[in-house]
C-alpha cells in the first residue's frame, strides 16, 4: 500500500514538473542573429532546415539581403542588419498591416507577422501557433502585421 502511494506521489510530482516547465519555452533565448534565431526555434521544439539566401521576390524588401529558413516545414524570412539603429530605421518602413514596406507592396500567402529584436527583423506569414509562440518568446511581440491570436 505504501509503495502504491509513493508511486502515485512520484507520478503526480512528475506531472506538475512538466506542467510548470511551460513546454520548454523557458529555454528560448532572445534571438538577435541568424545563429541565435536557429537556436531559439530549436529550443521551441522545431526541426530547422537549411538556410538559404532569399529568393528574388524577397531579396530587396530591406537594405540587406536576408535568409529563408525552414522550421518544421514553415518558411521564415530573417534579416540581420549591421546595427540596432539600422534595424529600427528599416522597421519604420513597414506598414501597420505588414503588406507595405517602404514603396513596395508584398502579397503574402497569409497575414504576415513582423518581429524585431536587436538588429534582426523576422517575418512569418503562416498560422502555426508553435512558430508564432516561439518567435514571440525569442523576438518579442509582433510590431506589424497580424496578431499573435490569429485575429
Amino acid at each position: 500500500m505504501l509503495r502504491r502511494i509513493l508511486l502515485v506521489a512520484v507520478a503526480a510530482l512528475s506531472i506538475i514538473a512538466v506542467a510548470c516547465s511551460g513546454g520548454g519555452s523557458g529555454d528560448i533565448e532572445p534571438a538577435d542573429s541568424y545563429t541565435s534565431l536557429s537556436a531559439a526555434l530549436e529550443a521551441g521544439g522545431m526541426k530547422i532546415g537549411g538556410q538559404i539566401d532569399n529568393n528574388p521576390l524577397f531579396a530587396r524588401l530591406f537594405s540587406v539581403q536576408g535568409i529563408e529558413m525552414t522550421a518544421s516545414g514553415q518558411e521564415i524570412l530573417a534579416f540581420e542588419f549591421e546595427s540596432i539603429e539600422v534595424a529600427e530605421e528599416q522597421a519604420a518602413l513597414v506598414s501597420e498591416d505588414g503588406y507595405g514596406i517602404g514603396l513596395k507592396y508584398v502579397n503574402w500567402v497569409d497575414e504576415p507577422k513582423f518581429f524585431k529584436n536587436g538588429k534582426m527583423i523576422v517575418i512569418y506569414d503562416g498560422t502555426q501557433s508553435l512558430v508564432i509562440d516561439t518567435l514571440v518568446a525569442a523576438m518579442g511581440d509582433i510590431f506589424a502585421g497580424g496578431s499573435t491570436d490569429g485575429a
